[in-house]
């Protein structure tokens, strides 16, 4: 299975969730293991903490996933208008918490924009 999904929910963590249902089929489409589709749900959960910013809750987040070959790409950006950098302490729990369960990540903490990568292992 190929495919693009966008889901755009509103900047609140208890719409998070929506993002996380999208990364599991995207994964469970891939053919991840059950392991691996659960270490994906939860870097989405740190994404959505990382990227919204307290200060303006009125805010959204897109997420768009790719999916293909066993590899599934996410990229997520909240609708910055308005917000200031992601603050240095916020990257720190993203990378302790969520770095290693994914392959690579990038992130513009301008922007609020992060990329995500994660292929299924024993794919082949």
């Amino acid at each position: 299975m190929v495919g693009d999904v966008r889901v755009k929910v509103p900047a609140l963590k208890r719409y998070g969730r929506m993002a996380e249902i999208a990364a599991i089929h995207a994964a469970t489409h891939q053919g991840f293991p059950s392991e691996e589709v659960a270490e994906l749900s939860q870097a989405i959960k740190e994404a959505v903490l990382l990227l919204l910013d307290p200060e303006q809750p009125d805010n959204s987040i897109s997420f768009d996933y790719q999916s293909k070959a066993g590899i599934v790409t996410i990229e997520a950006q909240l609708d910055n208008r308005g917000c200031k950098p992601i603050p240095h302490s916020r990257i720190d729990r993203f990378e302790s918490s969520a770095g290693q369960l994914v392959d690579s990540w990038k992130l513009d903490p301008d922007e609020h924009r992060l990329w995500l990568q994660k292929s299924a292992k024993g794919l082949g």
